[in-house]
Order: C-alpha cells, then structure tokens, then sequence
C-alpha cells in the first residue's frame, strides 16, 4: 500500500512560498509568531534564580555543540575563500600590493560573517528542529531551550567568524607567498592600514546577529511541526521544515547583511583607504 507523505495543512504555520504566492498577512503573522518565541525565551531567562543555572548549563553545552560542528565546515570553506581572494587579488588586478587588503579586509568586513551565518544556519536547522519537535510549543520548558540555543548561537556566531577571519586570513598569506613570493609585511601592512574599527565591530555584531536569528528561525519551525509516535513517520515533515528554517534564515542573513551596508558604509567613504591610484580629474 502506497504511503502519502504530510500534507502541507497537517504541516503546521509557515509563510507561503512552496509553489504558492506569499501572503502578506501570512507574512506578519509569521514574523509576529517569531517575535513572541523571542520574547517567551527572554522571560524564561528572567523567571526564578532556580532556573538560572540550568539556562547557563544547557546554553554551554550547546555552544559546545555548535563549535564542534560548525569550526570544521567554516575553515574549510575558509581554506578556499582566502586561496581564492588571495589569487583573484593578484590576477585580476595584477599587482601585489592589493593581496593583503583584498583578502584579509573582504573576509573580515564581509565575507566570514556572511558564510559562518550560512553554515550557523544549516547547523542550527539540522539540530534543533529535530530537537524541539519533541516539546510542546508553548510550554516553560520549550522557552527554556530555545532560549539556551539562542544565546549560544549569539555567542557562537562571532566566535566562528573570527575563526573563519584566521583561516582564510593565513591562508590567503601562504597561497601568496608561495605563488608571488610576497612577504609577512607587504601583506600585513597594507591590509591592517585598510582595516576600519567598524569592520571589527561588524564582524561580531554580524556574526551574533545572523546566529541569533538563523536559529530563532530553526527553533520556529522545530515546535511548529511537533513530532509524535515514531520518528519515522515524522522524516518527511523534519526534512522539510530543517530546509525552509534553512532558506528563511539565509534570507534573513542577506537581508541584514545588504542593511548594514547601506547604514554602516554607504553614509560615508564607503570602502576607506585604497591601493588604488586615485583618478585624476
């Protein structure tokens, strides 16, 4: 006898884009159900001292959790971001001198928050929705773990993007030192001279923000579709829950990585000092 797989009805709320057009009060409302799970998380946090030690146990462990998985799969998407901004520098620009900012300013402004956001996302989806389909939506107990996962994805996130800064950061040195001969300081110099604090300062605020809200998104979509009886006859609405929390939070992602370029650099002299010989009038 032939098996049907869930429905999207028996699926639970989510916004419409599976082959349907989305709508807008769908859209709100979904936007407003992640904000009471936010705001249910923080008062779990806020509620009796008792509670207390368990939130900062349970938020070390999955810290712990999203270290493991997501520092192998970062530095090695690291490994090749850095080899390939340290080529294109040279190659597509053909001089030496632009190796170090182009590499090392393009990952630590932009590149390795964005990626480590992607990877958070993936990691996050693939663990938690599993995980908090077995609680009831709504309950104590449900606020308290997704609080946990939220702070530890907060705090994971620049943890991760600065691990995944370093990797490329040396790579892209090795791979320029090796191919072009280029030294410790002509690649160093230039790059910390076009090194902005702000590029600093996003490179964490990016990276808590994206973790926060890639897993605010996976834990939403996790008690959205609770599991029940076996685990088997849940795969399917585990499957596809894990990748909408997936492609929402690499939306989300975009969307706030375009927003903070626009209120953080495009308001003034976008991209700082440059190698770049200045056009003559």
């Amino acid at each position: 006898m032939a098996t049907t797989s869930p429905s999207a009805s028996t699926a639970g709320p989510a916004p419409a884009f599976a082959g349907r057009p989305l709508n807008p009060f769908a859209l709100i409302g979904y936007l407003g159900r992640l904000a009471l799970l936010a705001t249910s998380a923080l008062r779990s946090v806020l509620r009796p001292a008792r509670s207390g030690d368990r939130f900062l146990h349970q938020t070390a462990i999955q810290f712990d959790r999203l270290l493991a998985s997501g520092m192998p799969m970062v530095g090695l998407v690291h490994v090749g971001l850095g080899s390939f901004l340290s080529m294109q520098a040279y190659f597509g620009a053909t001089f030496v001198d632009g190796i170090g900012p182009v590499t090392g300013v393009g990952l630590i402004r932009n590149l390795a928050p964005l990626m480590t956001g992607f990877i958070l996302a993936g990691v996050a989806s693939a663990r938690f929705v599993a995980e908090l389909g077995a609680a009831e939506s709504g309950s104590a107990e449900a606020s308290r773990m997704v609080a946990s996962r939220l702070a530890a994805a907060a705090l994971a996130g620049p943890v991760l993007s600065v691990w995944g800064s370093l990797v490329g950061i040396a790579i892209g040195w090795l791979v320029a030192h090796q191919m072009m001969g280029l030294t410790l300081p002509a690649f160093f110099d230039m790059f910390l001279e076009m090194l902005w604090v702000r590029d600093i300062v996003g490179l964490v605020v990016k990276g808590a923000g994206f973790g926060f809200i890639a897993t605010l998104l996976a834990c939403h979509e996790g008690l959205s579709r609770p599991i029940h009886g076996e685990a088997t006859a849940n795969l399917e609405s585990i499957y596809s829950s894990a990748c909408r929390a997936v492609c929402l939070g690499g939306l989300a992602i975009l969307f706030i990585n375009g927003g903070w370029f626009l209120l953080v650099y495009h308001a003034g002299p976008a991209f700082g000092p440059t190698v770049l010989t200045p056009p003559r009038g």
